[in-house]
């Protein structure tokens, strides 16, 4: 049982960085798009595409780095891995990709927020504290993802605001886990 508890909350604190870095990229894209809604349709599809990208790396180097400690590596490596596939497919087509990123936006974000998701349902079995506030930026993300797929067909700025409050959701959600890594790494090095 002591050899689980260490495969399965052990690695977790080590993992703050990720979240931290993703929060800030996250809720920075935000308000950007909240502060140049207009432009920020044409551009975003080249800076979603690089945020896959970066997203895809940090998911990479950390299920390597934490491969030995974590139980679920290969699952976090082969979603970055298909994060930088996808990223690469829309650099390198961009005509397509301003057809495609409404879909593209919502799937991503769909998958984010069901890892949101899952992730505070993970921290309340340990115990963890303010693990609602991680389920409802998860499902606040999984509702704008929805949204987004929805509003297409009516056009306009409302998709543009409905992509910003998802990243927000989306870096909110990330700076909990953050948050929440330092105090299991309280615990867990009292339990183990």
């Amino acid at each position: 049982m002591k050899h689980s508890l260490h495969l399965n909350i052990v690695p977790l604190p080590k993992k703050w960085w990720k979240h931290l870095s993703l929060g800030f990229l996250f809720a920075l894209l935000g308000i950007w798009i909240f502060i140049t809604p207009s432009a920020s349709y044409m551009s975003l599809s080249f800076f979603f595409t690089l945020i896959l990208a970066i997203t895809g790396a940090f998911e990479i180097i950390a299920s390597v780095l934490y491969r030995k400690e974590t139980k679920y590596w290969g699952f976090h490596f082969m979603g970055g891995v298909l994060e930088l596939l996808v990223s690469g497919f829309l650099l390198f087509n961009p005509v397509m990709t301003m057809d495609l990123i409404t879909y593209v936006l919502a799937l991503w974000l769909f998958y984010r927020g069901s890892r949101a998701v899952w992730v505070s349902v993970r921290l309340k079995s340990y115990s963890i504290g303010g693990w609602g506030w991680i389920l409802a930026t998860g499902i606040g993300t999984l509702i704008f993802a929805i949204l987004i797929i929805v509003y297409p067909i009516l056009g306009g700025l409302s998709i543009v605001y409905a992509m910003a409050l998802a990243f927000l959701a989306l870096g909110m959600f990330n700076f909990s886990v953050a948050y929440h890594l330092g105090g299991l790494r309280k615990r867990v090095g009292n339990s183990v």
